[in-house]
């Protein structure tokens, strides 16, 4: 029996490994992920730091201290200091500028209990110079079916006079055009046993004596033309 034997190594060759038996390569580090790590963790604890911290941080703000109607001039009794959280979204009146608040207008009914924001006031006086007050009762079919808020704006459209049956004139109004007054509602009363409602709207000085007259003969009809 004749035996080779493999000399390679004797005459200076490269040394090839055994199969099976090839050597590990060294894993690489991701040092920049492990960095990003470390500080998206350091950043995690420094929010809930700040929220454990500021979660018991209360201010002074103003609030109502009873309700406020529409129109009505603000003064130091109408508002109270409360503290509360600060809430995003929210931008209530700090208690400092009480003094830029007395003397404003409510623009809407204020309830007691609520913060007070800046949208909910007014320069303007209800009724404002040069305009007149004027209650009118309405029947349940010359208002809107939707209950009127203060600040609503409308039109008070005029209607012919009705006839001995109830039924309005048209010879009396013609086919024209019925007149139409401007007008911004002030203040509503609860209807009544009858369902009539009765209404405080503001209209101009030059409207006014003509609103009171059309009112006291049922000849007026609200239109609503834009929500408060």
């Amino acid at each position: 029996m004749t035996t080779t034997v493999n000399r390679t190594a004797d005459r200076g060759g490269p040394t090839v490994p055994a199969p099976g038996v090839l050597a590990r390569l060294p894993r690489r580090r991701r040092w920049g992920l492990f960095a990003l790590g470390v500080v998206l963790v350091a950043l995690c604890a420094v929010i809930a730091y700040l929220l454990v911290v500021t979660a018991g941080v209360t201010r002074a703000y103003l609030a109502v201290g009873h309700d406020v109607p529409y129109g009505t001039t603000i003064s130091a009794g109408d508002l109270v200091v409360v503290n509360v959280n600060p809430a995003a979204g929210l931008s209530p009146i700090p208690a400092s500028d009480r003094d830029q608040v007395v003397g404003k207008h409510a623009a809407a009914d204020l309830f007691a209990g609520t913060l007070l924001t800046r949208a909910q006031l007014t320069d303007k006086a209800i009724p404002a110079p040069g305009e007149q007050l004027v209650g009118i009762e309405l029947k349940p079919g010359q208002l809107p079916a939707r209950a009127l808020r203060p600040g609503d704006a409308v039109i008070l459209v005029v209607v012919p006079p009705t006839g001995l049956a109830g039924v309005p004139d048209t010879q009396s109004g013609g086919t024209s055009r019925p007149s139409t007054i401007p007008a911004t509602v002030a203040g509503t009363a609860p209807p009544q046993t009858n369902g009539n409602v009765r209404v405080d709207v503001a209209v101009s000085q030059s409207d006014g004596p003509t609103v009171a007259s059309m009112a006291a003969a049922g000849r007026l009809v609200i239109v609503l033309t834009t929500r408060n």
